[in-house]
């Protein structure tokens, strides 16, 4: 490694800056001009400080006995004289200047409340000119000067640092007691406005010093205060010559100096924070509190943390309401001196879609993510009924279309996470019915009407708060108007352990009226051929009564169902079959194939009617989905050679092809007497797909 760095820092940029610096072991040194600036550079782990100011000589001196090859000037924007000193030194040693410039964001214009001056005379003019007190916000070192030129220095407050050289400062420009408020930040929005309060300030004074100088926050609390703002402008920013690069660039020049690579891989937390009572934090999360230095979370989540838990840190960070991750990422984007971001989330993680979608947003930006996991709100409401979890299904309904009536038709015991109160009413209504009503078929009812035990429907509202409630809705309907806040639903059906292991519907117990149906000998062996995932899109064309559109709804919640029919008989019964089953996982489409097929890609097809479109279904469906599993029924040796003549189109494709014989015996008299059913040539298409039955 070549090159040794000489930082002066002293400022959050020369803090980060630091902190790159030992992580890649590079040879470095920062100069900083008070104790003050050392003891927190220590605190960080920085053991190699230079303290105190210097002029043009000592810099150089320094230069020249420390064999330092590159110097990076990191001091604060309007410590002009400080970087012309800087400079001057490096060209007098002949070593590489670099000035890491801070971006201080653009000026708010065509305000009368926010005025911006170009120099501290300037400045000074324009707070005279407004009667009240004034709040400095611009540190000690220009005090003097300020007080020199302003009429009454009674007016006057001002936030300095805790240390005696700025409370000395305080003083010698005729500040005493109650006009110094002796703190360290950062300084949240909302600690600026209790300061403008206390001392009834009709105007503040700050510089232009950016994000990293809390200049959003002074702005902001003064704009809600209902008082001016004067604002000296960065004299970095005045001088279009002025020369400097952003972090990112001057870590890129020094990984080229020294001759290393320097990967910028940042890091981010995601943590649950469980109900949201302090009480309920982990001792990981309560860890985190103390290194994070900005956090985000929605609303709802962060809008205590200021007067809680983070205050008792002694510290006071960024709180910014906000969760999705595209935004939080363009906020730490534009705001680049955040090393350590924390992103809150209620319950836990593990449960949460937002947590999911930071994730894989900031993953594919090359964040290295932490992930904190919390008390989940479906652990507290399990606890809260006395459940055991091992048999309990957890679905999320939150933000997504979800069949909730078919999980809870298929298992005995249901949490749902709803995506707010209204839908946690609409789950309410759709489950708090007969089994019946729930998807069971009349033999199941039947079987959990004898049990005598009755469905189960309970709402837990705003748990682990002092708004928590617990609704027995099964018991007690009317209480389901008193849903509100976040909440969770518990549902026990006692006829889902009568559910056959195997599924399968009787022709006996679908609605048919005069619709085509194909009979269950049938679809039990197409749905075999069909092979459908848990995730199918599935396609049925000619659906007719829907007999195979349910057995595919009911096989998995999951499967989102696509019942194409053109005859308005057959959509009618197909309306009556998907209430009386509760397939709420079927789309019903009333139209002809292909034109009808203007759909989600289809993983899964089953044809049982085409109408004469065999050629057009297939090119459509192969055209959406190359790899789409196609299962086709023929009863007439027409439909079949129809079929065959398509098939020279698709060379790569070898049909799997049978023909089913099924006769069903009927009881005549003392004779069981054959019903034969008509044969049916069962023709299943995938592409790549190889049969071998030799």
């Amino acid at each position: 490694m070549k090159g040794k760095v000489l930082v002066f820092g002293g400022t959050t940029e020369g803090r980060i800056l630091s902190d790159y610096l030992r992580d890649y072991c590079i040879p470095h040194e920062v100069s900083v001009a008070t104790e003050y600036g050392r003891d927190i550079l220590a605190e960080k782990g920085e053991d190699k400080l230079l303290v105190g100011r210097k002029d043009r000589g000592e810099i150089e001196k320094v230069i020249k006995d420390g064999s330092f090859t590159i110097v990076v000037d990191a001091t604060h924007p309007f410590a002009t004289v400080v970087s012309e000193e800087i400079k001057g030194a490096c060209d007098s040693a002949k070593v590489r200047y670099l000035r890491l410039k801070r971006d201080t964001g653009k000026e708010l214009t065509g305000r009368d409340d926010i005025i911006y001056a170009d120099t501290l005379k300037e400045a000074v003019s324009a707070l005279a000119a407004i009667s009240g007190n004034i709040l400095l916000l611009t540190g000690s070192k220009d005090l003097q000067d300020i007080s020199d030129s302003f009429p009454d220095v009674s007016r006057l407050y001002a936030r300095v640092l805790p240390n005696e050289e700025s409370i000395g400062k305080c003083a010698k420009a005729g500040l005493s007691g109650k006009q110094i408020f002796a703190m360290q930040g950062p300084f949240s929005r909302q600690m600026n406005v209790a300061t403008i309060k206390e001392i009834n300030a009709s105007a503040i004074f700050t510089k232009e010093s950016g994000r990293t100088g809390g200049l959003s926050e002074k702005l902001e609390a003064a704009l809600e205060c209902g008082i001016k703002a004067v604002v000296l402008k960065n004299p970095e920013n005045k001088s279009e010559n002025s020369e400097g690069y952003s972090l990112e660039k001057v870590l890129q020049l020094l990984a080229e100096h020294c001759e290393i690579e320097i990967v910028l891989q940042k890091n981010i937390t995601l943590a649950g924070i469980g109900p949201g009572g302090e009480e309920y934090f982990t001792r990981e999360l309560t860890k985190e509190f103390e290194v994070a230095d900005v956090i985000f979370g929605a609303q709802a989540v962060v809008r205590n943390l200021g007067n809680g838990f983070i205050k008792k840190s002694h510290k006071e960070i960024p709180i910014i309401p906000e969760y999705s991750g595209e935004k939080i990422y363009k906020y730490l984007e534009e705001n680049s001196e955040f090393k350590h971001p924390l992103v809150l989330f209620s319950g836990d993680i593990s449960l949460c879609s937002g947590a999911k979608k930071a994730s894989e947003y900031f993953r594919d930006r090359n964040y290295k993510i932490k992930r904190i996991c919390g008390i989940s709100s479906v652990t507290f409401f399990a606890e809260r009924l006395g459940l055991s979890l091992e048999k309990v299904r957890i679905v999320s309904a939150h933000g997504r279309q979800c069949n909730v009536r078919g999980y809870v038709a298929q298992n005995e015991e249901v949490i749902i996470l709803p995506s707010d109160a209204d839908n946690a009413r609409e789950i309410c209504s759709l489950t708090a019915g007969s089994s019946q009503i729930i998807g069971m078929s009349e033999s199941v009812t039947a079987k959990a009407q004898n049990t005598g035990e009755n469905m189960v429907v309970t709402v837990g509202c705003d748990l682990g708060t002092t708004d928590e409630k617990i609704l027995k809705i099964s018991e007690k309907p009317e209480l389901a108007a008193d849903i509100s806040g976040k909440c969770l639903i518990y549902v026990k059906n006692p006829a889902a352990v009568h559910q056959p292991a195997a599924h399968g519907l009787s022709d006996d117990e679908i609605i048919r009226g005069k619709a085509p149906m194909t009979k269950e000998e049938i679809r039990a062996l197409s749905m075999r051929k069909l092979a459908l995932t848990g995730n199918a899109v599935f396609y049925d064309i000619g659906a007719g009564t829907g007999s195979v559109s349910l057995e595919a709804a009911l096989l998995s919640p999951d499967i989102n169902v696509y019942a194409i029919e053109k005859k308005d008989e057959a959509v009618a019964l197909l309306q009556q079959n998907k209430e009386k089953f509760g397939a709420d996982n079927i789309e019903i489409i009333h139209g002809e194939a292909p034109e009808a097929l203007d759909l989600p890609a289809p993983t899964h097809v089953f044809i049982g009617g085409s109408g004469g479109n065999m050629g057009k279904i297939l090119a459509t469906v192969f055209t959406s989905n190359e790899s789409a599993r196609i299962v086709i029924n023929a009863v007439t040796a027409e439909t079949f050679a129809e079929i065959m003549e398509c098939l020279r189109d698709y060379p790569n494709i070898e049909p799997d092809i049978i023909q089913v014989f099924a006769c069903r015996y009927k009881k005549a008299g003392r004779y069981h007497l054959a019903d034969a059913l008509n044969p049916v040539y069962i023709i299943t298409l995938q592409k790549g797909e190889k049969h071998d039955r030799d």
